[in-house]
C-alpha cells in the first residue's frame, strides 16, 4: 500500500526537465504576486508623499490667475518664473539671515554639546548632579518650543538682543543643544575608555585626546546631530515670528508667511519661496545621507 502511494506521487528529481514542477510553479507565482504587491505599495506611498512637493513646484511655475482657476491644472499651461524673480529681487536678505542663524546655532550646539557629552560619558559626577543634568536635558527636549517664547522674549529684550541675529542664534541653540548632547553621549559611550587612557599615557592632554582621537571616531554622530539641528533651525517659524520685529533679523520662513495678507495671497510667490527653502536642505542631506542614516541608527540602537 505504501509503495503504491509512493509510486503515484510526483518526484521532483524525476520530473521532465522542460516542464516546471507544480509546487515550484505555485511558489514562484506567490513570490511574484508578493513582489508586485510590494512595488505597488511603494508606488502608492511615493505618490502620496511626493505629490505635495510636485504640486508646490508646479504652483511656483504658474501665474496667479492660472492657480485660481477651477478645476486646477496638474501641469502649468504657461511656464512663468515671475514668482522666483520677485522672491530673489526682494527676499535675498532673509535667505542670508536664515543661513547665518542656522550655521551659527548649529556650530555652537555642536561645540558645547560634544564637550558636554564627552564629559558625561567619561568623567564621574555625583549622582545628584548627574541625575539633575539629565533631567534638565530631557525636560528641555520634551517641552514644546512655544513654552519658551515668553521667557526668551523677556531675556532677549532685557539683554538688548531682541530682533537681532545673535538673539535668534541663542534661542535656537537652546532647543538644539539637548538633542546634540543626548545623541552624542551614546556615540562617546561606544568608544572604549582604554583609547583615552592610551592617549593620556603617550603624553596627550584630555583636549588632544578628545579632538584628535575620539572625535574622528564619532564623525557619523556629529553629522547626524548637525543635520537634525540645522533642519529644525532652518524650518522653524515660531521663534523667528515672535523674536523678530522687522526685516533686520527676519528669517526665510517668516518672510514666506508675509505673502499671506488680509487682502490677498500671492500663491506663486508663496510657492516659489517654499521651493527655495527646500532646495538647500535637500542638497545638504544628499551629500551626507550615509552619515545621517548611520548616525541615527547607531544612536537608536545604543
Amino acid at each position: 500500500m505504501d509503495s503504491s502511494k509512493q509510486a503515484t506521487l510526483p518526484d521532483k528529481k524525476a520530473w521532465p526537465a522542460g516542464l516546471a514542477h507544480p509546487a515550484r510553479q505555485a511558489m514562484s507565482l506567490q513570490r511574484r504576486i508578493l513582489l508586485y504587491a510590494q512595488w505597488l505599495a511603494l508606488l502608492v506611498f511615493l505618490l502620496w508623499t511626493l505629490f505635495p512637493l510636485y504640486w508646490l513646484i508646479s504652483t511656483s511655475l504658474k501665474e496667479n490667475n492660472e492657480i485660481l482657476t477651477s478645476p486646477p491644472s496638474l501641469f502649468p499651461r504657461h511656464l512663468s518664473l515671475a514668482g522666483y524673480q520677485y522672491f530673489f529681487a526682494n527676499f535675498t536678505a532673509f535667505l542670508f539671515n536664515s543661513v547665518v542663524v542656522t550655521l551659527g546655532s548649529t556650530l555652537i550646539a555642536l561645540v558645547v554639546g560634544t564637550l558636554a557629552a564627552y564629559s558625561l560619558s567619561r568623567f564621574r559626577f555625583p549622582k545628584f548632579i548627574f541625575g539633575l543634568v539629565w533631567i534638565l536635558i530631557l525636560i528641555i527636549r520634551m517641552t514644546i518650543p512655544v513654552a519658551f517664547i515668553i521667557p526668551l522674549y523677556q531675556i532677549l529684550k532685557g539683554l538688548g538682543l531682541y530682533n537681532t541675529l545673535l538673539g535668534l542664534i541663542i534661542a535656537y541653540t537652546l532647543t538644539s543643544l539637548p538633542f546634540v548632547i543626548w545623541l552624542m553621549v551614546s556615540f562617546f559611550s561606544e568608544v572604549p575608555q582604554e583609547i583615552d587612557e592610551m592617549g593620556l599615557v603617550d603624553g596627550g592632554s584630555y583636549l588632544k585626546v578628545f579632538s584628535r582621537i575620539v572625535l574622528p571616531l564619532v564623525a557619523p554622530g556629529l553629522a547626524a546631530s548637525a543635520i537634525m539641528a540645522m533642519l529644525f533651525t532652518w524650518n522653524d517659524l515660531l521663534f523667528g515670528l515672535f523674536l523678530t520685529a522687522n526685516e533686520q533679523a527676519m528669517t526665510l520662513p517668516v518672510s514666506i508667511v508675509s505673502f499671506i495678507t488680509q487682502y490677498a495671497t500671492l500663491w506663486s510667490q508663496l510657492a516659489s519661496g517654499g521651493v527655495v527653502a527646500i532646495v538647500p536642505m535637500v542638497i545638504l542631506i544628499m551629500f551626507i545621507q550615509r552619515y545621517l542614516v548611520h548616525g541615527l541608527t547607531a544612536g537608536a540602537i545604543k
